[in-house]
């Protein structure tokens, strides 16, 4: 009695724990947890690389950039191969669990780093964990919410995201001044531990989600179409037959009509997408082999790519900027230590969380009313506020307005990263590929690309120039191409409708 009781207990538990894993809701909460942890490994040694490379190490200032460029290597190589590798094995989950291994691996280099070399290894395989982990944590909330706007999704990963950066800062800060290195290296991988179970516990190939719920829902349409078939056979049979008006045959092809509609339902109408593949119904986009998947390069040739994917180097890679010199310049300026900076990540993590939800929300509104083309518009606009942001940063003399304007530079670049994070998974959906993975990838070449190579030109600027002219400069030149990139779609679309005119 007790071991049927037991038996019964156990195949209950197993059915709840298949449905809670089989949710987009479920998708969307771990992507959240996972971001969380990613940032988190991430900033745990931000506050104290200045003091571990100059006091300890004694490096000059400009090994600060090839430490943040290490990353961006990493993430790069990686980033290039798991995009295709994803889409053509249709496999997502392996993938987040090779990410949440190799966090552990970089944890176990950190712990035994006493050269540059070590530690510029910790960043390279951090850097490549990101980028594996990124991607598919964005991929597969895509994957599961295949015909909604995906802004306020994505708001709220970069939420989770950003509590990682609020708080990693502090807690690799504290934890480096009370047990060094060794305690920062220990917090990383009990955190790449705990992603992993997490994964392996409640995660699901999206993948498998996505065609279970594209089935039911086109098994739902072609049922309801079936049923207005037959309401519309039997008015015309009761029509009076006449030689003039003969009786209507039963338009049957409202069910495939429905059914084609499924996989571009709320997609925006500005996309020309006479140069893609044919679509393939959404049952068959979400099964086959990747063989007609969009490559990586064909991507990015697609003008509403461009500018978002351009968007997220200019954004990421500013604040890749940010994060490189403005330890430097807390420390140079005001002489704190890596805890008070640590606090100061803190603080505006805390005014960005609260701003996010907010930038997603209005981001969908916009497009949903107005069209996809308002995005690049929001995007422009984000640019043209993240350039006022960084200035005032750059001319910031006292700590309150430095942190005003770095709290101010992280909520204006949101309104640059979240919109074009958003245009991928969207540009996916509404295009009927198979990329999705590699569209995203592209996100993570992007900001590889920026983190190698802005983090050394400002660290080297900063040395050569200052604080002042360096942000200036640089954030001058980037947001003016992004705003050229990005408005180069609309104006397109603009020329396109006056010539069919």
């Amino acid at each position: 009695m007790i071991s049927k009781l037991a038996s019964t207990t156990l195949m209950r538990l197993k059915q709840a724990a298949a449905r809670v894993r089989s949710t987009p809701a479920t998708i969307w909460v771990a992507s959240s947890l996972i971001a969380l942890v990613n940032r988190l490994i991430y900033t745990l040694t931000i506050a104290c690389i200045p003091d571990l490379l100059q006091r300890v190490l004694h490096e000059p200032r400009s090994s600060n950039g090839v430490i943040t460029a290490a990353f961006g290597v990493g993430g790069l190589v990686a980033g290039c191969s798991i995009g295709y590798i994803s889409d053509r094995t249709q496999n997502r989950l392996v993938p987040q669990l090779v990410a949440a291994a190799l966090y552990v691996v970089a944890g176990i280099v950190f712990f035994y780093a006493k050269h540059f070399h070590q530690i510029v290894a910790f960043r390279l395989i951090l850097g490549a964990a990101s980028s594996i982990a990124d991607t598919m944590l964005f991929t597969t909330v895509a994957d599961v919410y295949p015909a909604n706007l995906l802004g306020f999704k994505m708001a709220v990963l970069f939420v989770f995201d950003n509590i990682g950066n609020m708080l990693g800062p502090l807690l690799g800060g504290k934890a480096y001044e009370k047990m060094g290195v060794g305690g920062i290296a220990i917090i990383a991988m009990g955190l790449g531990v705990a992603e992993f179970l997490l994964i392996l516990i409640f995660v699901r190939n999206s993948l498998d989600i996505r065609q279970t719920l594209v089935t039911n829902a086109t098994s739902s349409i072609a049922t309801s179409a079936t049923d207005l078939v037959v309401i519309e056979s039997t008015i015309a049979s009761r029509r009076p037959s006449t030689g003039d008006h003969p009786s209507k045959k039963p338009d049957t092809s409202v069910c495939s009509s429905c059914v084609s509609v499924l996989s571009s339902r709320g997609a925006p109408s500005d996309y020309d997408t006479s140069n893609l593949p044919a679509s393939k119904p959404a049952i068959a986009s979400s099964t086959s082999n990747a063989q007609s998947s969009l490559q990586v390069v064909r991507l990015l040739l697609q003008l509403p790519v461009i500018g978002p994917t351009v968007s997220i180097f200019v954004g990421t890679g500013m604040q890749s900027v940010i994060e490189t010199v403005f330890p430097l310049r807390l420390y140079d300026k005001f002489g704190y230590s890596p805890g008070a900076i640590g606090i100061a990540f803190m603080i505006v993590g805390g005014v960005l969380i609260l701003a996010m939800p907010a930038v997603g929300f209005i981001n969908d509104s916009v497009i949903s009313r107005h069209g996809e083309r308002m995005r690049y518009y929001t995007i422009a606009i984000g640019v043209l506020m993240m350039f006022v942001s960084l200035s005032v940063t750059a001319v910031a003399g006292s700590y309150p307005v430095l942190i005003f304007g770095y709290a101010l530079f992280s909520i204006t670049s949101m309104l640059v990263v979240v919109p074009a994070q958003s245009a991928f998974g969207d540009y996916i959906n509404s295009t009927g590929s198979q990329a999705m993975a590699q569209c995203y990838s592209l996100a993570w070449i992007a900001e590889g690309m920026a983190n190698i190579t802005l983090p050394p030109i400002a660290s080297g600027l900063y040395a050569l120039i200052g604080f002042l002219r360096m942000l200036l400069s640089m954030s001058a030149v980037l947001c003016t191409i992004c705003a050229i990139s990005v408005l180069a779609f609309p104006v397109h679309c603009y020329w396109r409708a006056r010539q069919l005119e």
